[in-house]
């Protein structure tokens, strides 16, 4: 079986257990599927084949005996083999062999999995470095129903546990719900887009590709900084940066705060155009680095800031922000 027909498969079982009631996999639905991925999904329990096979008109499906079916009009006795037996067979998706499934093949630790409210199933742990998130699988998530999936997830999470939320579907989720997910110390993930497709491995996802929340940062946090205000205090004293900048040093902020990696040009440029309006070109992202340097180095409390503002470049990657994770924190 090749990676795209294992894709294909895991995302409709995906698609199908975002409904309620759950629906039954048709034997349509199956067509093209490798025999021996049928009786593993069989085997491991996530497909359940139904034992009634009377279709919806007139006529009766039975087991002829010999492995195969005949559809027996019960008026004339009429008897007529079925060609292909996969078309009429319909298989119920176990959704809690499903979650063992993901939490296996995506290599999830600790608790889990666990149903831990209606259609919320914690998976188990994802770790990244020294960073670690719990998994939640989400279905049916709609923004009426954001605020009380995080209170059921936060009276089984501890708070200051980041949280991946995953929704079995595209959501198209308004920014006040992205706001109260965001508030919760949780990431919106879609499960379609994490699939791995591996075809040995059908229903693992590339949780690494997520961005976990970030720390918010105890006391000890030097650089604070609040988004929706758009302000950032540094030492205590708040940091003078220019409104068509900020976005990028939220930016420079937060992947410090997450793999103390580089953002690149592109990024800045790109946080820079959304707060002007314009393209912006590698001298303009220099200019911003620059103006960047000069807000911390000049900031009201002075305490061992180098020449360059904690902020290092380079002209043909990017800039990074170097301050450890645990001395940034995000006002909510």
């Amino acid at each position: 079986m090749t990676s795209a027909d294992a894709a294909r498969l895991a995302a409709l079982l995906l698609q199908l257990s975002d409904r309620h009631p759950i629906p039954a996999v048709a034997g349509s639905d199956l067509d093209g599927v490798e025999p021996r991925l049928l009786r593993s999904l069989r085997a491991r329990g996530i497909l359940i084949e139904r034992a009634d096979l009377r279709d919806a008109g007139d006529t009766v499906i039975i087991a002829d005996g010999s492995g195969g079916l005949v559809e027996v009009d019960p008026e004339t006795g009429e008897v007529v083999r079925i060609d292909d037996p996969q078309s009429v067979r319909h298989h119920d998706i176990d959704f809690a062999a499903l979650c063992r499934e993901i939490r296996k093949q995506s290599g999830l630790t600790g608790p889990g999995p666990v149903e831990i409210a209606a259609r919320i199933w914690r998976l188990g742990r994802h770790a990244a470095g020294a960073r670690t998130a719990e998994v939640c699988l989400v279905r049916g998530l709609r923004p009426h129903r954001v605020q009380e999936a995080l209170d059921r997830i936060r009276g089984a999470i501890a708070a200051e546990i980041p949280v991946v939320l995953v929704s079995l579907s595209a959501c198209d989720l308004p920014p006040s719900a992205l706001r109260q997910i965001e508030g919760a110390r949780a990431v919106l993930a879609q499960a379609q887009t994490l699939l791995a497709h591996d075809p040995d491995r059908p229903f693992a996802m590339a949780f690494g590709q997520v961005r976990l929340p970030a720390p918010r940062g105890g006391p000890e946090a030097r650089l604070r900084i609040d988004r929706t205000g758009r302000r950032a205090l540094f030492d205590g004293a708040e940091l003078a940066i220019e409104h068509r900048d900020f976005g990028a040093f939220v930016l420079l902020a937060e992947e410090a705060a997450d793999t103390g990696g580089f953002v690149s040009n592109d990024r800045i440029a790109a946080a820079l155009k959304a707060a002007t309006g314009h393209d912006s070109n590698p001298e303009q992202v220099d200019r911003c680095v620059h103006r960047l340097r000069n807000a911390l180095r000049n900031h009201a409390g002075p305490r061992d800031v180098p020449k360059d503002g904690f902020i290092e470049r380079r002209s043909r990657i990017g800039a990074r922000l170097r301050l450890p994770a645990e001395a940034i924190g995000f006002l909510d």
